[in-house]
């Protein structure tokens, strides 16, 4: 006797975003980073080779918004140097606490809110 499943399976949670230099199908888009940690927080950009490159060293406090694309590998690491979260992926907001950080997808912009050609999206 066969019996046929009438309910759909549960839908599975969303794996991480994942890091790697392989990925081609890249796209615009920003980082949002809110640092309450109490501490500074570096926001470290890894180029294609792995060479890490400081782009933004934020106080406890502040906040940066950056521009980059959704295959590039960035880390936040914390004042030792220490790697807190390794993230590469689509826009979105990284929120920075003592407890660890908590990041939080945004929707891409819309073409009219693209960054122009030089990369700089008119607002800090």
């Amino acid at each position: 006797m066969s019996a046929t499943a009438t309910e759909a399976p549960a839908p599975t949670p969303a794996a991480p975003p994942t890091c790697s230099w392989t990925d081609h199908s890249t796209g615009p888009c920003k980082l949002h980073v809110i640092n309450h940690r109490g501490s500074p927080v570096q926001l470290v950009w890894l180029s294609y080779d792995g060479a890490e490159q400081v782009y933004n060293v934020l106080e406890s406090g502040s906040e940066a918004h950056q521009d980059t694309y959704s295959t590039h590998i960035w880390e936040l690491k914390d004042e030792d140097g220490k790697r807190l979260v390794q993230y590469a992926g689509p826009s979105a907001k990284l929120f920075v606490t003592p407890a660890g950080v908590s990041i939080v997808g945004l929707q891409p912009p819309s073409p009219a809110d693209a960054p122009g050609p030089s990369g700089a999206s008119g607002s800090s």
